[in-house]
Formats: C-alpha cells, sequence, structure tokens
C-alpha cells in the first residue's frame, strides 16, 4: 500500500491563523505579564510564530508532558521549572485529541495558585475527546486523522514541514 502525502493546511493558511489568534488572545487576556507555557515536543513550532505575533509582555517557558499506563490505569506526569502561582498563563499544544493529559495539566496548574489560566492549541479533535475539556483558542478544528508538520511529529519526523499533513492511503 503505497501512502501519498497530502497538505492538511497550507503554510499561509497557518500563518494567517497564528496572526488571527493572535489578535483573539491580545483581546481576551488582560494580563500586563502573561507567561507562555508550551508542552513539548509538539508545541515549539507553534508556539514561537504566535509568541512573535502577541502584542503583550509575555515570558516563555516550557513543560514536558507523558503517558503511560501503571497498573491499567493512564497516569499524567509533567514537568516544569516554573512557579505558576500568581501567575496569569496561556497554555500552549500542537493537538489535543482525548483531552486527558491539557485537562490533568489545566487542574494541576490551577490548583498551584495560577491568577488565570487559558489554552491555546494547533489543532483540536473534538471527535476525539475522551474528557469534557476544551481548549480557549484553537488554530483548527477537525478529524483529518493523523496530521504531522509545522513542529508535530510523526515518529519525531516530519517536524520541520512548514505545513500541516497527512497521509493518504492508496
Amino acid at each position: 500500500m503505497e501512502k501519498k502525502l497530502r497538505v492538511v493546511y497550507s503554510q499561509e493558511e497557518i500563518q494567517n491563523r497564528v496572526r488571527e489568534l493572535a489578535i483573539e488572545i491580545s483581546s481576551v487576556v488582560s494580563a500586563r505579564d502573561l507567561t507562555v507555557v508550551g508542552i513539548l515536543d509538539d508545541a515549539f513550532v507553534f508556539l514561537s510564530d504566535l509568541i512573535r505575533t502577541l502584542d503583550m509582555e509575555i515570558s516563555c517557558c516550557f513543560m514536558n508532558a507523558t503517558r503511560h499506563l501503571r497498573g491499567g490505569q493512564m497516569e499524567v506526569l509533567f514537568t516544569s521549572e516554573f512557579d505558576p502561582r500568581g501567575r496569569d498563563i496561556l497554555l500552549v499544544d500542537g493537538v489535543v485529541a482525548t483531552g486527558v493529559t491539557l485537562d490533568y495539566i489545566t487542574r494541576q496548574l490551577a490548583a498551584r495558585g495560577v491568577k488565570s489560566l487559558r489554552s491555546c492549541v494547533l489543532v483540536d479533535k473534538p471527535g476525539e475527546r475522551r474528557v469534557d475539556w476544551h481548549p480557549d483558542f484553537t488554530a483548527f478544528r477537525g478529524d483529518e486523522g493523523f496530521v504531522f508538520g509545522y513542529g508535530l511529529g510523526l515518529q519525531n519526523q516530519y517536524r520541520q514541514l512548514p505545513y500541516l499533513a497527512a497521509f493518504d492511503e492508496k
């Protein structure tokens, strides 16, 4: 079976949507000093374009989130070196599908005394949701299958593509 690469969202479509998102975020978030927190690995390209487009004072840091099975239960762990207490936070991720990981992270950050917490994702796949969690800001919604490129990896490949793509099975 041959796989053919299909562009789902072009570089121009992504850049236009990132600019629109920056305007949306700036109109809603009134923080004087916003802390933008990127979830590694998928958020780094999206986050870098977004923070250069935001018209506000920001600080930026990253956290790593991992999911694994433990005793038949899904366990989510995250690590970060910043103290979220009293901060206005914009959590940025590449893709939200089940919502389990981002739901867990947002609940943990909220419990640590953030001043405000909003979320922004590049791709939202609501058809795959397992928990009632929805991002505050979304670049693209849809269930295009597995998308990659623009920082999103497929077995850690294709992250360098300037567009979002999927494979069509032939």
